[in-house]
């Protein structure tokens, strides 16, 4: 599979869920850039969705982080997910 398309698929992943975490989803977006190799998805929300993203202890970002990851290294890829200012 072309990187390229898995990296779509990540990022589709990642609006989804966030999407569906959020309670404001139509300002959810997310964009990935590549960093040292590693290609690193941008999470960006509303500043009052950015607490559920996160989770209790940071449960929620660390098993979103867990996936893209997982997706990623299937591929041999380097992943990363970071939620933007």
């Amino acid at each position: 599979m072309e990187a390229i398309a898995i990296a779509t698929g990540i990022e589709q992943f990642l609006h989804y869920v966030m999407t569906g975490l959020a309670d404001t989803p139509d300002a959810v977006s997310v964009s990935r850039r590549e960093d040292k190799g590693a290609l690193i998805f941008d999470l960006h929300a509303d500043e009052d969705d950015v607490p559920l993203l996160i989770g209790k202890s940071g449960v929620t970002v660390t098993a979103m982080r867990g996936l893209a990851q997982a997706a990623g290294a299937r591929h041999g890829m380097k992943v990363g997910v970071e939620i933007a200012d």
